[in-house]
């Protein structure tokens, strides 16, 4: 995951300005400071550094100051992150926000350690640090709807009068976020690439919006008399070519934009014809995006691409824009048509455009001739480079974009492919590159290495490229010149790199890869002059790959004629006719990702069968695909899943009152609790144990068909041995961790937070444990290389996140006596013990019944409980969810708490399951109304973690698309052994119906 480690174990709270002493982490006078691990961190100027250091310690708290040093240990660029950070620091409200929470110092020290231009952004606006945590918006991508929200908020807010301006900001503010989710290894390349294009997308339609609306207001509405003689309004489009075109916009890319507007003349009289009015509005839209303002523009919008080029009018119609690419238009013009896609303005007139010029763009008979008239474009772009080269002027540095090997290399010979062969298989029409290049393999018209040796440099070119830009915010392709730069560069790039995890030289490892993609553009595009020569000019042209068996270089072949020899039973998979599209695309991404090293090759071999149960996985979650994409030698695991006896821990819940015994604990975390590695290399490995444990639950529960209370109980063991692993290697004695939520109750799911309380005795070291407490939190929360664990979530301590983050058992006590509200009355029916001091765990259990008998006497409380159950319907009101909706899982759980308070029963422990039963057993709910709640909280689990294991994160309610959907239906039925008729949707609704008529006879309407 991302290139920045967690500090050296030292997060905590502490008095700022309390550190006006030597800072700690110092090797000695004269030296370089070292981030406590023994790693010098890589300044260049050590003594000015040390100086910096010494401002910056003495407003941080003495735990920060030391974090701080793992941090820029890890930074690629120390000097100017250390530069960047003091500047943070200048108001005390932020050094406060970073004491309280040290993840936030971290997500600012990869900020500043990779870019100037977004390290000056964050210092400008420092409200997105917290929006970091509120909104956990690191864990995933946004979507359109959600940047128009984002940005109608903001602008809301803003008293900006400069619509430039405002556009121009809210980017930058944004691009720190995706910037993080990048450089954090948390967002493949083509998810940054489709978010920093989905946001250019709504900055466009934004500023189309405001130049249509002060055009409107003094000419009005652009009209046009259809063929009914009936008056219309006019329809204008702004289509992307390029890489927004290709939903692959990086962080400084031209914006290559075509404006088009629809057929028909307007009526007598109008003072100002369609024409005009469209062609000024496509001048105000283009002025908005590339004025200059002091947050820079808001794109570089390069026009050039439309009808005739620099000559044509900015505005053009749809009839003579299609006449256009069909009579006129050099071939180079029409391939840049490849990418087209709607950017703003009318989706109908664009999607009319983008049909109708596809037969100008692909054709199945293309003759060389046409090819070779890019190709000879694609040449000139080159001969400036190498005249310079050939007289002998000294060498330039490399061009990761232009130069031969480089990145429109890669995108020329792939639109080549495309239009070849994308006349007869329409299917081939895609804009993005790695899209594409997934299609053209999958349809055998590159093997399979070409199409891994295409990714993956594509992949890390691109990222180089990014890498580049974000250091000053400037289109640039070219390697740094300077040795200091380049080392920033290279720091910056590890991990990129399939096998090389350390870069040993930058700049042999782009050449290298330069290297392999031209010697594969030189046999499939110019191999073919010399064929087309010996075969005669009316010879049918075909491009090829080096797939032919004529082809005398071994490299070349392809992947499945590579297993044919190696991995017979391999070979048989990957060439099963059943696969479906999902399925075999996935398998392929595997087995590109297994083929980039021979260690995960040979791997695979010794594991072919295992590969064959991974097609359930690769056909329906995104979850474990991703997984055994990023660490394919977790396939060992599904070729060992029968010998490995399922870890569980739920049946602890109910043969002890307090957490594991020592024995039963996982041997590879009770390794790590007294091992002698390192505390980052603990935490690495803790990381990736985590992941394995969860990957194992996942493929079960798909493979096997498991019971969703059977997962659960995988997936919290795997979470308790985590907790007392984190407690131990916290060196926390005195401190007991209780858990709450479905970590408490048992339920705790793949990608769930952990509801915890932490417990301190009233003599205990309040302020140390408080440190203990918080390095817990941030190891287990934070994004690392090696991912991340869970998210603790203490805000369910008394009095939430104004409450103090320990309690002792007295502060439990007379909170649950006092203070506490019938809602938290509820919560607390699942609180046990987790890890920690028993003694403390035991006597914090035992307040409990404090809390309990107030409210069993309390006749208000269903009255209280129905209330808080519809602050949490309106809370929710945007759309169905598994939880919220009325008869869902709250329903379920309210239920049972209440009944379980209201009637005294003892014994409250245990899953949703359990609880009905158990309140059925003691007369306080009929049986057959236990059914159909049993029934109902087994159908919402299911549903839910099938959900997640699709989509790959927590979701509220089903997937939109079609394909999440589909599989969530089929996966859920097989589990619960069921149909549905009628739909998922509909059995949901129907059992929503059925709890809530239930929640209201318990609990009174």
């Amino acid at each position: 995951m991302p290139p920045s480690k967690l500090p050296n174990e030292t997060t905590g709270v502490g008095a700022p300005g309390e550190s006006s002493r030597a800072l700690p982490g110092w090797a000695g006078e004269g030296t370089r400071p070292y981030a406590g691990s023994g790693d010098p961190i890589p300044f260049r100027n050590p003594d000015t550094a040390k100086a910096n250091l010494e401002r910056v310690g003495a407003r941080l708290s003495p735990a920060l100051a030391s974090a701080l040093l793992g941090l820029l240990a890890e930074a690629p660029d120390p000097d100017g992150a250390l530069l960047l950070f003091e500047r943070l620091i200048e108001s005390s409200e932020i050094v406060r926000l970073l004491d309280q929470h040290n993840s936030l110092a971290h997500y600012a020290i990869v900020v500043f350690g990779h870019s100037r231009f977004l390290g000056d952004t964050l210092i400008q606006n420092t409200d997105l640090l917290p929006s970091f945590l509120r909104e956990k918006n690191l864990d995933r991508s946004f979507s359109q709807e959600e940047f128009h929200e984002s940005l109608a908020r903001f602008r809301a807010r803003s008293s900006e009068s400069d619509v430039a301006l405002t556009l121009a900001r809210f980017k930058r503010r944004e691009y720190v976020r995706i910037m993080l989710r990048d450089v954090l290894k948390i967002a493949p390349l083509a998810e940054t690439t489709a978010e920093i294009s989905a946001l250019a997308d709504v900055l466009i339609e934004e500023a189309l919006r405001e130049a249509d609306s002060k055009l409107q207001r003094r000419h009005g509405s652009p009209q046009h008399l259809d063929a009914l003689g009936r008056l219309v309004d006019t329809p204008f489009a702004v289509l992307a070519l390029g890489k927004l075109g290709g939903n692959e916009l990086n962080y400084s890319s031209d914006v290559d934009l075509i404006y088009i507007y629809g057929d028909g003349e307007e009526p007598p009289r109008t003072p100002v014809s369609n024409r005009e009015y469209f062609i000024r509005l496509a001048q105000h839209t283009t002025e908005i995006l590339s004025r200059v303002t002091r947050e820079g523009p808001v794109f570089r919008i390069d026009l050039r691409l439309r009808p005739q080029g620099g000559e044509g009018e900015l505005a053009i119609r749809l009839s003579q824009a299609l006449a256009y690419y069909s009579e006129t238009a050099h071939d180079w013009e029409r391939q840049a048509m490849i990418k087209v896609q709607h950017a703003a303005g009318d989706t109908g007139l664009a999607r009319e455009f983008i049909r109708a010029v596809q037969p100008y763009v692909y054709t199945e008979k293309v003759n060389f001739a046409a090819i070779k008239t890019a190709l000879v474009a694609r040449e000139k772009m080159q001969k400036g480079r190498q005249q310079r080269k050939t007289l002998g002027q000294p060498p330039e540095t490399i061009d990761v974009k232009i130069d031969r090997g480089g990145i429109r290399d890669i995108e020329f010979l792939v639109q080549c492919l495309q239009r070849v062969y994308g006349g007869a298989e329409a299917w081939l029409r895609s804009g993005g590159t790695l899209f594409s290049l997934h299609k053209l393999h999958d349809k055998g018209h590159i093997s399979g290495k070409e199409f891994h040796d295409l990714t993956s440099a594509y992949e890390f070119l691109r990222h180089l490229e990014h890498r580049l830009q974000l250091r000053e915010g400037q289109q640039t392709h070219q390697l740094l010149t300077s040795e200091a730069d380049c080392r920033v560069l290279q720091r910056a790039m590890e991990g990129y790199a399939p096998g090389e995890y350390r870069l040993g030289n930058l700049v042999s490892a782009v050449q290298r890869r330069m290297a392999t993609v031209a010697e594969i553009y030189q046999r499939i595009i110019y191999q073919q002059q010399t064929r087309g020569r010996q075969q005669g000019p009316g010879a049918e042209f075909k491009l090829l790959s080096a797939l032919e068996p004529a082809t005398s270089d071994p490299s070349s072949q392809q992947i499945v004629e590579r297993l044919a020899t190696d991995a017979p039973a391999l070979y048989e998979i990957a060439n099963r006719r059943d696969l479906n599209p999902q399925a075999r695309k996935n398998l392929y991404r595997f087995l590109g990702s297994a083929f980039s090293s021979s260690q995960r090759y040979a791997g695979v071999l010794r594991n072919q069968e295992a590969v064959g149960r991974a097609l359930a996985l690769f056909e329906t979650s995104d979850y474990l695909t991703e997984i055994l994409i990023r660490h394919p030698e977790e396939i060992v695991t599904l070729a060992q899943l029968e010998e490995v006896a399922p870890q569980t821990g739920g049946r602890y819940l109910f043969e002890k009152s307090l957490g594991l015994a020592e024995t039963d604990r996982d041997p590879v975390f009770a390794y790590l609790a007294g091992s002698p590695a390192t505390p980052a290399e603990k935490l690495a490995l803790l990381r990736q144990h985590f992941r394995h444990r969860a990957f194992v639950a996942g493929a079960r529960d798909v493979i096997e068909l498991r019971g969703v209370y059977d997962s659960f109980e995988a997936t919290t063991a795997a979470a308790e041995d985590v907790m007392a692993t984190a407690v131990r290697l916290a060196d926390a004695e005195g401190l007991a961790v209780m858990a709450l939520g479905r970590l408490g109750s048992g339920e705790f799911d793949l990608l769930s937070d952990a509801d915890v309380l932490f417990v301190c005795g009233e003599d205990g070291d309040r302020i140390a444990l408080t440190k203990c407490a918080e390095r817990m939190m941030h190891a287990l929360s934070a994004y690392t290389r090696d991912g991340t664990v869970f998210s603790l979530d203490a805000r369910l301590r008394p009095r939430g996140g104004e409450g103090e983050l320990l309690s002792t058992p007295a502060q439990l006590a007379a909170y649950f006596g006092h203070e506490a509200q019938a809602w938290e009355a509820l919560m607390y029916t699942k609180m046990r013990f987790l890890a920690g001091s028993q003694t403390l765990g035991e006597r914090a259990t035992g307040t409990l019944e404090t809390l309990f008998q107030r409210f069993a006497a309390d006749a208000g409380l269903a009255q209280d409980i129905r209330e808080m159950r519809r602050k949490l319907e309106s809370a929710e009101s945007s759309g169905k969810s598994f939880k919220y909706s009325p008869g869902a899982i709250y329903d379920i759980d309210f239920i049972t708490s209440f009944l379980l308070i209201r009637h005294s029963v003892a014994d409250k422990r245990g899953s949703l399951r359990d609880r009905l039963w158990r309140c059925v057993d003691c007369g306080v709910l009929d049986k057959s109304d236990a059914g159909v709640l049993d029934h109902a909280a087994e159908l919402l689990r299911t549903v839910e973690h099938v959900a997640r294991l699709v989509v790959g994160r927590a979701v509220k309610w089903l997937s939109a698309a079609e394909h999440g959907r589909r599989v969530t239906e089929k996966l859920t039925g097989q589990i619960l052994g069921c149909d549905f008729p009628k739909g998922l949707e509909s059995e949901l609704d129907g059992t929503f119906a059925k709890v809530r008529a239930i929640y209201e006879r318990v609990l009174g309407a």
